[in-house]
């Protein structure tokens, strides 16, 4: 009579240990580079954003500068020095008085000016806030009207009165926008600058 002995073989060890190795990669790898292209994507938004936001503190004095010519041209007499109106109406942001600049937005209304808001002495008096309901939000987006929440970026506005040539009247407009993008240690810059001249008055 013959007896069979062989046993039923079974996975070794080593060969569990393979299978799982080659499970983990086929389901990490792409995980990995889902999560990575997720955080790209989170941060060329965000960056996009601080560049508008950059340019928007800039086109604002623009436009202060563009409004108390205009006032000049509409009665001369009660307006007789505009450019020295517009340096005297942005102090907050001179560099001279105030090195970290101010924070600047858009009033509400029919007709709004530029706010001077605040100077910025503190990264936190330059934070923007976000609205979403309430008067004008699709104007006031980001603002810095405290009691709303707070959004991932501060705006400083800078104004640099520079030494005349020939007359000419010039400042230099630094707007920094800084934000910090989710677990980076390093705070995340864009800084956008233009200079403006008195293109209007005589010197």
């Amino acid at each position: 009579m013959i007896f069979n002995t062989s046993q039923p073989q079974g996975f070794s060890l080593v060969e569990v240990l393979v299978a799982i190795s080659i499970l983990l990669l086929v389901i990490v790898g792409p995980m990995t580079i889902i999560s990575r292209s997720n955080n790209s994507t989170a941060f060329a938004t965000e960056q996009i954003v601080a560049f508008f936001l950059a340019q928007e503190g800039l086109e604002l004095v623009q436009k202060q500068r563009d409004d108390f010519l205009l006032e000049h041209f509409d009665d001369p007499t009660g307006n007789p020095n505009p450019w020295s109106g517009f340096i005297t109406y942005f102090n907050l942001c001179n560099v001279s008085s105030h090195p970290n600049g101010c924070a600047l937005q858009i009033e509400t209304g029919v007709s709004p000016n530029t706010e001077v808001v605040r100077h910025c002495d503190t990264l936190t008096n330059c934070r923007l806030q976000l609205n979403d309901a309430g008067t004008n939000p699709e104007r006031r987006r980001f603002h810095y009207d405290v009691g709303d929440p707070n959004s991932l970026f501060t705006r400083a506005v800078k104004m640099e009165v520079l030494s005349t040539n020939g007359g000419l009247q010039e400042v230099l407009l630094t707007s920094t926008v800084t934000w910090r993008t989710g677990t980076l240690i390093r705070t995340q810059q864009v800084v956008a600058s233009t200079y403006l001249f008195n293109v209007y008055e005589k010197p």
